[in-house]
């Protein structure tokens, strides 16, 4: 009986972390039709916005992370893309997320770069942490190539 317990506290555990990590990763990319400038006459043509979550046992071990968002294309928002027993909640690859939206906009233009990390406590008695790592930004239009 005893192993029974262990075995359905084990697979308990496991379902909670997977049930977790569906929401480990988010990317989104908002196209705008405007024409309203911001900094200096620069007109904004999509916002973009990726997070990225991981769970850590004692602060130490990685139980499960999303991975960032770095091919297809920008119909793809929120994915069930996880890896377990690692740690890919980085600004590195939120960055690396972010040239490969800039890639399927089009412009490698940014304005109001703004990245955060956030750490918390999560459910079991403290046991587990979350690492939240955000990236958003501005996507300008491309410049226009000056006529001479």
């Amino acid at each position: 009986m005893k192993v029974f317990g262990n075995t359905l506290a084990a697979l308990s555990f496991a379902a909670l972390v997977l049930a977790s990590a569906g929401c480990s990763s988010y990317s989104e990319i908002a196209r705008w039709k405007t024409n309203i400038p911001v900094n200096d006459g620069e007109v904004p043509m999509a916002s973009f916005v990726t997070q990225n979550f991981s769970y850590q046992l004692l602060w130490v071990i990685p139980l499960c992370t999303g991975l960032p968002w770095t091919e297809g294309n920008e119909e793809i928002v929120d994915e069930f893309n996880v890896r377990l027993f690692a740690n890919e909640a980085t600004i590195d690859n939120n960055l690396r997320s972010l040239n490969h939206a800039l890639d399927v906009v089009g412009s490698h233009r940014i304005t109001h770069l703004k990245t955060t990390e956030d750490n918390s406590l999560a459910w079991s008695l403290f046991l587990v942490n979350r690492h939240e790592v955000r990236t958003q930004c501005m996507i300008l239009k491309p410049e226009q190539p000056k006529d001479k």
